[in-house]
């Protein structure tokens, strides 16, 4: 297995799924550390966001860890937030593999 693909990490659970979109909002307002959980083909792909755009997904990740923390059985909202953001940036990689993960795991159960 190659080193980039031993990095590469999907979340596993719904803790890992919160630390990878903290991860994120870390990346794209500059902040450090911003852990292992992101490779470097990912940090580029968000490195390489309009700044203006950066702001906007960071808010909207922000609302989605408020929600997966504060509201983790309202499913109305999460998928609202989710779908938003999917719509918006959901052609980056690494925020379409989080909010998949947040799919899977918040809103996929019965």
């Amino acid at each position: 297995m190659a080193r980039s693909d031993m990095m590469k990490m999907t979340p596993e659970n719904v803790d890992e799924t919160i630390s990878k979109i903290d991860s994120i909002i870390r990346v794209l307002s500059k902040s450090t550390p911003h852990g292992n959980l992101l490779d470097q083909n990912d940090i580029n792909g968000l490195i390489g966001i309009e700044q203006e755009d950066k702001s906007k997904l960071a808010d909207r990740l922000e609302t989605m860890i408020m929600l997966l923390k504060d509201e983790p059985d309202n499913k109305r909202k999460i998928l609202e937030s989710h779908d938003v953001t999917m719509d918006e940036f959901g052609h980056i990689t690494p925020v379409s593999d989080v909010l998949n993960s947040v799919k899977g795991f918040f809103l996929d159960k019965k």
